[in-house]
C-alpha cells in the first residue's frame, strides 16, 4: 500500500473531523400553544413545530380531539397532554421519536394505575410509505438495519446488504464487483449492468433516486438506518421497482451536540476511519459533518501473466504486442476511499424547514479480479497455469480504478395549514467512472476491456399529504428526472485481432403524476388504494469503430456484422401502475393485509457493446402483475411477520443472443416469481442485567421462466422451465445477541451472526460453470462499552474461512472474502 497516500488520507481524515464544532446546545422545552382540535391534526402541528417524528396511527386518533395545551413543555409532556383522556399513551424511542400506542387497561384486582406501555423491542419509524409510520403497521414487505446492526455486519455500500438481509443477491454478469447489480426475491437477476440501463431495484439516498447501477458502489456511512422494500413498488415509486426500493437514510444533525470517531483495523491491513459530528449552530440552524476513508483489505494474490508471458497469437509476431508480465504481487484489492457527506437543516419557522445534503466521494482502489478454474479442469488455451487455490489469480495488468460521485439535494418541508404538508425534494448528481479489467479471469486479453463513463442526473419531486387521522389520508405529487449517459466501451481482443470501442450518449427524461388514499372505514380496518402515471423518453447516439491498428481484424467475422456504423434512436413509452389493498388489525398486536398490484420497467436501450446495428434497437418495458398477503404479529418479547408473493411477468429484459449470435438487450419472455417469506425476533431472557435476544429471517423462492423467445432453438429449450438469474431457492439470516452491564455502567455485547445462501445462476442458460454454489457464512462481534462513551471492539467475518463465490463465468470466478479479523475504538458523545 502506498503509505503516502494513507497519510495524506489520514490527514484529510483528521481535518475533517475537527473543522467543525457545534456550538450550541438547544433547550430540553419549548413554547407549545396548541388549540382544541382534532387528534391528529394536533399532533401533526406539534410534530411540524418542534421537528419530531410523532407516529400516530390513524386508526387510534381517528374522532379524538385534543386537549388545548400551551406553555414552556418538552416535547414529550406536550404530546401527553394532548392524549389526556383519549385512551393512548405516548412512548418516546431511543432515536427521539415518539409512538403513540393504546394504553394499558388497568387490571381490576388493583387500584392502581397500570405501567405505560413498552415497546416488544425498539420501535422502528420508517419513511417507506413516503411518510413517517411504524414498521409493525407498515402494509408492505420491508426490512429495515439500523445503524448498529450496519456498523456489526460492516455494512459500507449497498452490494454489502447481500449477507446481511435474506432474499437479496448481487449478480456482477460481467466486469467485476464495479458492474453489479441487485436481485430482490429473484428479480433483477437478468438486468443490464451498464450505466444507462434500468435497475429492477430502484436505490435512494434520502429519498434521492439513483438512476443507475453505476451509483451501487457509492460508499454508505453515517447512517440512521437502511429499509429495503421488497417486492414491486409502482405507485409511489414509480419506474424501475419490479424488485423493490431501496432506501438509506443518512443521519440528521440533531438537536444536541453530538458526534463518534471510529477508528479500525483488520486483516490483509485493512484500516478504516469514520467520524462524525452534529448540533444546533443556532436557533435555527442545526449542521452534521461526516467523513470516511478507507485503506487496505485486499486478499488476492497473482503469479503475474505466468504461461502467457510474451504469447502473441500465431502469425502476428512483430505486429501484435506480446502479452506483458507484470511480475508477482500479494494483497491485491485494496481499498482506497475517501468521502465527505456535509448537512444542513434550516427552520425557517414552527411549520417550514429546509434539509441539505452535499455528497464527495474518490474512489482510486484496486479491480478485484476473476480467478480461473485449476488448469487440468480448464481450456488449456485460457489458463495460465492455475491452481486450486481460488486467491491466486494471474494478469498481465494489474487494473484499479477511478469513480468519483458528488451530488447536492434538498428537501423542503412546510405545514401548509393544520391538515396539510407540502415537500418538495431536488437533487443534482455526477458520477464519472473509468473501470478496467478481463472478464474471463486470465492474462490472456482475449476481451479485454476499460469502461469510461459520466453521469448526470436531476431530479425533483414535489408532495402533498395530509395523514392526520381523518377518514382518509392521502398522499399526492409530481416527479420529475432527467439524466444523461456518456459511455465508451474500449475493447483489446486477441481473439478479434483489433481493438475497438463503442461511444454513446444516452438523454432521457421521465415524468409521473401519483396519488394514494387510506380509507379508515373504522379503527380496525383500512383500504388503500393508487396510481401512478409515467411518461419516458429516451434518445440514444453512437457509433462503433473498429480501429484495426495492426491490420488484422476479424471483427466483421467474429461478430457477423459490419463494422464502423452510427446510429440515433429514440425511444418513447407510457404507464399506469396501480395499487390495492386491505388491512386489518385483528388486536393491538396482530395485523394482516393483502394486496394487487401492477409495476414496470422502463423500456430503453442496450448498454453493452454496440457490435451490431440490431442492438441500437429499442427494447420494450417490462411489467409485473403482483399479489402480496401478509401478518405482522407483536408483544413485549416477540416480533413476527410472515409474507406470500406471487409475481408474473411480461416482456421481461435479459441479454439474449440476437440473429447475428451476438448478445443484445432485448424482450425475451414471460416468467413467475412465487414464494413466501417470514422473520421473528424474539427475547430469549432478560432479568438481572442479562439479556439475550434472537432474530432470524427466511426466504423462499419458485421462478421460472415459462415463455422465451431466441432465434436460436437450442436456448429455447434449454431456457424454458429454468429458474430466473440470482434467485436461490432458499437464503437465510440470524442474529443471537447477549448484552449484560458489568461494573460501574460498563456494557457487553456479544453476537454471533449467520448467513445462507443458496445455490443460483448468474444468468440465462446457465450451465454448471454459470451456477454459484450455495455457502454459510458466520461471524462474530464483541463490544465492551463504557459510561463514558468509549467502544472497544473486536469482529471476525467468515471465520469458518468458507470458500465461497459471488460468481461463476464458465471458467472465471470472482471468489467472496475469505476468514477476516479486525477490531477497533470509537468514541461516542
Amino acid at each position: 500500500m502506498n503509505t503516502l497516500a494513507r497519510s495524506i488520507k489520514f490527514a484529510l481524515f483528521g481535518t475533517a473531523l475537527a473543522a467543525l464544532t457545534p456550538a450550541y446546545v438547544i433547550a430540553q422545552q419549548t413554547q407549545v400553544n396548541i388549540s382544541v382540535q382534532p387528534l391528529g391534526q394536533a399532533l401533526n402541528v406539534l410534530s411540524q413545530q418542534t421537528g419530531t417524528v410523532i407516529i400516530a396511527p390513524s386508526r387510534l386518533v381517528s374522532g379524538k380531539q385534543a386537549v388545548a395545551t400551551s406553555g414552556e413543555l418538552s416535547v414529550l409532556n406536550a404530546v401527553e397532554k394532548l392524549l389526556d383522556g383519549s385512551g393512548l399513551q405516548a412512548h418516546e424511542q431511543p432515536s427521539g421519536a415518539i409512538v403513540i400506542k393504546k394504553a394499558m387497561q388497568k387490571n381490576k384486582s388493583q387500584n392502581k394505575r397500570a405501567a405505560t406501555y413498552q415497546a416488544p423491542m425498539d420501535e422502528v419509524v420508517v419513511t417507506a410509505l413516503k411518510r413517517d409510520s411504524s414498521l409493525q403497521d407498515t402494509p408492505v414487505a420491508i426490512s429495515v438495519l439500523g445503524a448498529d446492526e450496519l456498523k456489526a455486519q460492516g455494512v459500507t455500500d449497498f452490494t454489502d446488504l447481500i449477507d446481511s438481509l435474506s432474499g437479496i443477491s448481487i449478480n456482477s454478469a460481467f466486469g467485476g464487483p464495479e458492474n453489479s447489480f441487485i436481485t430482490i426475491r429473484g428479480i433483477g437477476g437478468a438486468d443490464d449492468y451498464k450505466p444507462n440501463g434500468n435497475p429492477s431495484v430502484a436505490l435512494h439516498v434520502d429519498g434521492i433516486y439513483q438512476t443507475s447501477n453505476a451509483y451501487l458502489s457509492m460508499p454508505l456511512f453515517d447512517l440512521e438506518r437502511i429499509e429495503v422494500l421488497k417486492g414491486p413498488q409502482g405507485t409511489l415509486y414509480g419506474r424501475n421497482t419490479t424488485a423493490g426500493a431501496i432506501n438509506a437514510i443518512t443521519r440528521a444533525p440533531g438537536e444536541e451536540l453530538n458526534g463518534y470517531a471510529d477508528i479500525e483495523y483488520g486483516s490483509y491491513d485493512f484500516v478504516s476511519g469514520t467520524a462524525a459530528v452534529g448540533g444546533k449552530v443556532s436557533d435555527n440552524l442545526g449542521v452534521r459533518v461526516a467523513v470516511l476513508m478507507e485503506q487496505g483489505g485486499g486478499f488476492m494474490d497473482s503469479k503475474g501473466a505466468g504461461n502467457f508471458a510474451g504469447f502473441v497469437p500465431q502469425g502476428t509476431e512483430g505486429i501484435v504486442p506480446p502479452v506483458a508480465d507484470p511480475g508477482e504481487r500479494d494483497g491485491f484489492g485494496d481499498a482506497d476511499l475517501f468521502a465527505f457527506r456535509g448537512t444542513a437543516v434550516y427552520d425557517f419557522d414552527d411549520v417550514t424547514s429546509l434539509t441539505l445534503h452535499y455528497f464527495t466521494s474518490q474512489d482510486r482502489g484496486d479491480t478485484r479480479q476473476y480467478d480461473r478454474i485449476a488448469f487440468e479442469d480448464d481450456n488449456p488455451s485460457l489458463n495460465a497455469g492455475e491452481g486450486n487455490d481460488p486467491y491466486d489469480f494471474y494478469t498481465s495488468e494489474y487494473y484499479s480504478h477511478e469513480i468519483d460521485v458528488s451530488g447536492f439535494s434538498g428537501d423542503f418541508n412546510r405545514q401548509l395549514q393544520s391538515g396539510l404538508n407540502l415537500d418538495i425534494l431536488f437533487a443534482l448528481q455526477s458520477s464519472e467512472r473509468n473501470v478496467s479489467g478481463n472478464g474471463d479471469g486470465t492474462s490472456f486479453p482475449r476481451y479485454q476491456y476499460n469502461f469510461d463513463d459520466d453521469l448526470d442526473q436531476t431530479s425533483l419531486e414535489i408532495r402533498l399529504s395530509d395523514a392526520t387521522g381523518g377518514e382518509f389520508d392521502w398522499i399526492a405529487g409530481a416527479f420529475f428526472m432527467n439524466d444523461s449517459v456518456d459511455f465508451t466501451s474500449n475493447w483489446t481482443s486477441y481473439a478479434v485481432l483489433s481493438q475497438y470501442s463503442s461511444p454513446y450518449n444516452q438523454r432521457r427524461n421521465s415524468f409521473a403524476t401519483f396519488g394514494n388514499i387510506d380509507w379508515n372505514i373504522s379503527n380496525d380496518l383500512v383500504i388503500s388504494g393508487g396510481l401512478r402515471y409515467t411518461k419516458d423518453n429516451a434518445k440514444f447516439r453512437g457509433e462503433n469503430i473498429d480501429a484495426d491498428p495492426w491490420g488484422l481484424s476479424v471483427f466483421e467475422e467474429t461478430f457477423k456484422t459490419d463494422a464502423n456504423f452510427s446510429w440515433d434512436r429514440e425511444f418513447d413509452d407510457s404507464n399506469v401502475s396501480g395499487k390495492l389493498a386491505i388491512q386489518y388489525f385483528i388486536n393491538d398486536n396482530l395485523n394482516v393485509f393483502a394486496s394487487v398490484s401492477t409495476a414496470y420497467r422502463g423500456g430503453g436501450f442496450d448498454g453493452t457493446s454496440i457490435f451490431s446495428e440490431e442492438e441500437t434497437q429499442p427494447f420494450e418495458s417490462e411489467e409485473v402483475l403482483a399479489y402480496e398477503a401478509g401478518a405482522r404479529y407483536v408483544t413485549d418479547n416477540i416480533n413476527f411477520t410472515f409474507d406470500l408473493f406471487s409475481y408474473d411477468f411480461e416482456e421481461l429484459q435479459a441479454t439474449a443472443r440476437l440473429s447475428n449470435d451476438t448478445n443484445g438487450r432485448t424482450n425475451v419472455g414471460e416468467a413467475t416469481v412465487r414464494g413466501a417469506e417470514a422473520s421473528i425476533a424474539v427475547t430469549l431472557y432478560e432479568a438481572n442485567d442479562h439479556k439475550i435476544t434472537f432474530n432470524t429471517a427466511g426466504t423462499y423462492l419458485d421462478t421460472e421462466i415459462t415463455e422465451f423467445s431466441s432465434n436460436r432453438v437450442n436456448d429455447v429449450v434449454s431456457t424454458i422451465g429454468d429458474p430466473l438469474p440470482g434467485s436461490p431457492e432458499w437464503s437465510q439470516t440470524a442474529v443471537l445477541n447477549y448484552q449484560t452491564s458489568l461494573t460501574n455502567n460498563t456494557q457487553l455485547n456479544a453476537r454471533l451472526n449467520y448467513s445462507y445462501h443458496g445455490e443460483e445462476s448468474n444468468r440465462l442458460n446457465a450451465g454448471d460453470g454459470n451456477t454459484a454454489p450455495s455457502y454459510n457464512l458466520l461471524g462474530v462481534r464483541l463490544d465492551v462499552t463504557f459510561a463514558n462513551g468509549l467502544n472497544v471492539y473486536a469482529y471476525g467475518r467468515n471465520i469458518t474461512d468458507e470458500v465461497y463465490f459471488l460468481e461463476l463465468n464458465g471458467g472465471a470466478r470472482l471468489v467472496g472474502a475469505p476468514a477476516t479479523y479486525g477490531g477497533g475504538v470509537s468514541y461516542a458523545f
